[in-house]
């Protein structure tokens, strides 16, 4: 991409949400997520993605989340737990980030749209 692009609540330019399946089946803990997304940026290498991605309820682990994510939530709610028990719940307009390591959970509480930005180094 060469150009700047908008990016809103709604939604990003002409990007449209297609079936996509990221959540590994083997950490579903509790649901069975219907996935949407669409990549809006990717360096060559796949190291670096931005995009777009939603969900329907449910719940997966993370045993070592794989990189470093920036999340604005667009629409619904999700709770992360970590290891420890803290647990902090997001909503539309929130914002998270996941640093590269994280023990926990994550869960859809409500269907959830959101950006993302991460970087898997």
């Amino acid at each position: 991409m060469t150009k700047v692009l908008k990016m809103t609540p709604t939604g990003a330019g002409d990007i449209t949400l297609e079936p996509c399946s990221v959540v590994p089946p083997e950490a579903v803990i509790d649901g069975k997520p219907q996935e949407m997304g669409a990549v809006i940026s990717e360096s060559k290498d796949g190291s670096f993605v931005v995009g777009i991605w939603e969900s329907t309820p449910y719940a997966e682990v993370f045993d070592a989340y794989p990189g470093d994510e920036f999340c604005q939530v667009l629409s619904g709610k999700v709770t992360l737990t970590d290891e420890h028990g803290h647990e902090e719940t997001f909503a539309a307009g929130d914002s998270y980030f996941v640093p590269k390591g994280f023990r926990g959970t994550f869960r859809v509480v409500e269907t959830m749209r959101k950006y993302y930005a991460i970087h898997m180094g």
